[in-house]
């Protein structure tokens, strides 16, 4: 017979697995596309700045110990590269990088995937010092489902890591009141300056710790009258750990305080659409997608079992900080509801097992079924979609195989929903100088340009029609009339439609090219049309929160036109 610290442990690796293999499944999604998740490129090319020796990022949008930690993580991939004979010198390296930066994404995305099954494992641990192991174990078996984190967890962006750093500092905090060592207060108080050194809004959880370290300790002696001191050591600790993952913070106030005060004002106005406030806004639509309704309404009851419990004041107060603030602005990204689905799982497992112990008994195992399916679905729809391949990839293929490369080809649409087409030498010449002229450094590009055989054909003069064109760049075109493409050489137009971009702009263009140029290939995404798919309205991820019957592939409708005279 198999005793019950073994079952958990069965139970636990089980579970564990599945996380893995869930965040696992399609995780090269769109590559070598650089632009298939939006975010993923200023990560990686801040990272590949570091790289190069300058430990100032000089941007402050985001905090820098991501890109202190990616950077480490290239130069461990070139290590093992240049002893495999891979990679003869770091030219070669970055040859490599420029031609198909299909690795270095995914190494980005794998350390997302594995600390997102590790975040699975601590919540675990969460839930065993709130309760039992029995509600740690379930606590990890909804995550390890929760759809907005198996979907997170697929890229390379801050907010898997941040929120691995959230939840290890929660840990400690919990670890904290049971043993009474002063130094797990410390180490979380740290920890979670760590966090907050990846993504700014993490620093909120610090009002948790705080909470324990006000909170007496079950000793012969009180310690209450000692809270003020541990107070002191919570705010010079997360102090410490944010300084130590930017310290530029403090050595480039100025643009640290440029950058963080435009996010300030980004947050509160909204991101192009105005969506009402973050409160109402991620209840009703982005808390309900990323965990299914079933399991969100069992998470807030388990916020009143939680208030039961002076453990759960610590994850309670971080819960209820976090929303306030982040409900208040209007920029209501779903992934910055991301650090609550790992504690209302945890709390929706407290739950549970209050409701099994009082009524349910040995019929509980069909609530977690009926909690866990929705989630789980929609993982498993979302990991699969990912496998498959993308209209941009698809387009750009056959763009290489039917038109002759130096073709000067337009574009249309926005950045996120372009075709996979490599850019002609006389096209990063021109955007070189015009990035310079306009106060850029374009240090990329003018790299790309002391290679002699780069870039390598298949290449194109790719212009991008746009409504705008702010920097003056020569490849943007404003174009109101076919007969303006004609009259400059360009013959193929690539155009785009998705539920994600607003076409009214380019309304005229787009008919023109419908009733005089030929539509020679098409690449389509949907089933049976948009009406049952729902997306993040204002990120350019070209997969949807649900609906997921109503796609066959990620991506957005693409058509090619080609002039050869009127019809």
């Amino acid at each position: 017979m198999i005793d019950a610290e073994r079952r958990i442990q069965i139970g636990l690796a089980i579970v564990l697995a599945t996380g893995l293999l869930l965040r696992l499944w399609g995780i090269s999604f769109g590559l070598p596309h650089p632009y298939c998740r939006p975010d993923e490129t200023t990560l990686l090319h801040k990272a590949m700045g570091i790289g190069t020796g300058d430990l100032n990022p000089h941007f402050f949008n985001y905090p820098s110990l991501y890109f202190y930690f990616l950077a480490v993580l290239y130069g461990f991939y070139f290590s093992v590269g240049y002893v495999l004979g891979i990679f003869t010198d770091l030219e070669t390296f970055q040859i490599h990088f420029f031609t198909d930066p299909s690795y270095f994404f995914l190494v980005g995305r794998i350390c997302s995937a594995a600390l997102g099954t590790m975040s699975v494992l601590l919540i675990y641990h969460i839930g065993r010092y709130l309760a039992t192991p029995q509600v740690g174990l379930l606590s990890s078996f909804f995550l390890s489902l929760a759809f907005l984190h198996v979907r997170e967890s697929h890229f390379l962006t801050v907010d898997i890591p941040a929120t691995f750093l959230m939840l290890l500092a929660s840990m400690l905090a919990l670890r904290y009141l049971t043993d009474a060592r002063l130094p797990h207060l410390i180490f979380s108080a740290f920890v979670l300056g760590l966090a907050a050194s990846t993504k700014y809004n993490l620093a909120l959880f610090g009002i948790g710790i705080l909470v324990v370290a006000a909170l007496p300790l079950n000793k012969e002696k009180d310690t209450a009258h000692f809270s003020w001191k541990c107070g002191i050591l919570v705010g010079v600790f997360m102090g410490v750990g944010f300084l130590m993952g930017t310290p530029f913070a403090l050595l480039d106030f100025p643009t640290f305080w440029r950058d963080l005060t435009y996010e300030r004002q980004h947050f509160a106005v909204g991101h192009g659409l105005d969506l009402g406030r973050g409160w109402i806004y991620h209840l009703l639509f982005t808390l309900p997608d990323g965990l299914g309704w079933p399991l969100l309404l069992m998470g807030l009851v388990g916020c009143f079992f939680l208030l039961r419990n002076s453990k759960g004041w610590a994850i309670l107060s971080g819960i209820f900080l976090y929303y306030l603030v982040a409900g208040s602005g209007k920029t209501v990204f779903v992934r910055y509801m991301l650090p609550l689905i790992p504690l209302l799982c945890a709390s929706a497992a407290l739950a549970v097992e209050e409701i099994r112990r009082r009524w349910l008994g040995k019929w509980a195992f069909l609530l977690i079924v009926f909690l866990a399916i929705p989630s789980g679905h929609a993982s498993y729809a979302h990991s699969r979609l990912l496998t498959r391949e993308d209209t941009r990839l698809q387009a750009g293929k056959w763009i290489e195989q039917h038109i002759p490369s130096g073709t000067r080809i337009a574009l249309q649409g926005s950045d996120y929903g372009y075709p996979l087409v490599r850019r002609s030498r006389q096209w990063i010449v021109e955007r070189l100088e015009d990035e310079r002229r306009s106060g850029q450094t374009a240090k990329r590009l003018a790299r790309q340009l002391q290679w002699p055989h780069y870039p390598p054909k298949p290449n194109y003069y790719v212009v991008e029609v746009k409504q705008e064109n702010l920097l003056q760049l020569r490849s943007i075109w404003k174009v109101d009339d076919v007969d303006q493409l004609q009259d400059k050489g360009i013959f193929w137009v690539v155009t785009q439609q998705h539920p994600l971009y607003d076409p009214s702009g380019d309304g005229s263009l787009l008919k023109q090219l419908d009733e005089e140029w030929h539509l020679v290939e098409s690449f389509d995404p949907f089933i049976d049309g948009v009406a049952s798919l729902v997306y993040d309205p204002i990120d350019s991820y070209y997969v949807p929160l649900s609906g997921f019957s109503g796609v066959e592939r990620p991506g957005p409708t693409l058509h090619i036109y080609h002039f050869k005279g009127k019809r």
